[in-house]
């Protein structure tokens, strides 16, 4: 398992305390500190490997053995692959921007740039914090925590769109502000059941797309089923915040 599948599939605390300590960049003297699972800890752990996944080590590498040969004599590329090493030292890559996208997705950009800077910010007030100011770091933590998940959404919103040129949902179509208490609660838990039922359900579409690439119907209906399951998930998070008011 790599980081990125641990955060996808929600894994146990012990799967990333195993992670945290394969990677480079680990801190003995935190690892240390991580010895007792606990709501604090835990947001830390998650913290530090979103920090890594960001990082580019995403996926741990097992070290391998250095063996030490005799140089050998360069290979000198053909003509055509000089050409192409050529073409990729000069590409210059498409700077994103705004324009990219359509109207209706103009909002969602602004807000992911403006949630990074805000999480830049949050994580320079963090480094200055002192060591033994556990509960201001974990109010940052926290914050930070929420911020990367409504990046990672908006990267996942952008990026639909870029791959498929469809839309998908970005805020809650259902106005629940005169449904009372009660039905909310069944509401939620209807929602949760079909959330669950959907994500098996297009789990099992992703391995037909991926053995019939080439048909266009069933990759429009498995989009069509993630934009729904995105809709439902977006209203289960408007059901849940009216249930804490």
């Amino acid at each position: 398992m790599d980081i990125q599948s641990w955060f996808s599939s929600q894994g146990y605390y012990a799967d990333g305390l195993l992670l945290y300590g394969q990677l480079p960049s680990c801190n003995q003297n935190l690892m240390r500190s991580f010895a007792k699972e606990n709501t604090s800890n835990f947001l830390k752990l998650k913290y530090e490997l979103k920090k890594a996944l960001l990082s580019g080590q995403g996926a741990v590498v097992p070290k391998k053995e250095i063996i030490v040969s005799e140089p050998r004599k360069p290979i000198q590329p053909e003509p055509l692959l000089q050409e192409i090493i050529k073409q990729s030292a000069n590409a210059s890559f498409e700077k994103e921007t705004m324009a990219m996208y359509p109207m209706e997705l103009h909002s969602t950009y602004r807000q992911r740039v403006s949630d990074f800077y805000l999480a830049c910010e949050l994580k320079f007030q963090l480094n200055s914090l002192a060591d033994d100011d556990e509960n201001a770091a974990l109010n940052i933590i926290v914050q930070l925590d929420d911020l990367w998940t409504r990046i990672d959404r908006a990267w996942m919103i952008l990026g639909h769109w870029k791959d498929h040129n469809r839309i998908m949902p970005t805020e809650s179509h259902e106005d629940f502000s005169q449904v009372s208490g009660n039905k909310l609660l069944m509401l939620r838990d209807n929602l949760q059941s079909s959330i669950s039922k959907r994500e098996k359900t297009i789990e099992s579409m992703q391995e037909r797309v991926k053995a019939s690439p080439e048909d266009r119907s069933l990759l429009n209906l498995l989009n069509r089923k993630l934009e729904q399951l995105e809709q439902k998930k977006l209203d289960l998070e408007t059901i849940r915040k009216k249930l804490k008011e």
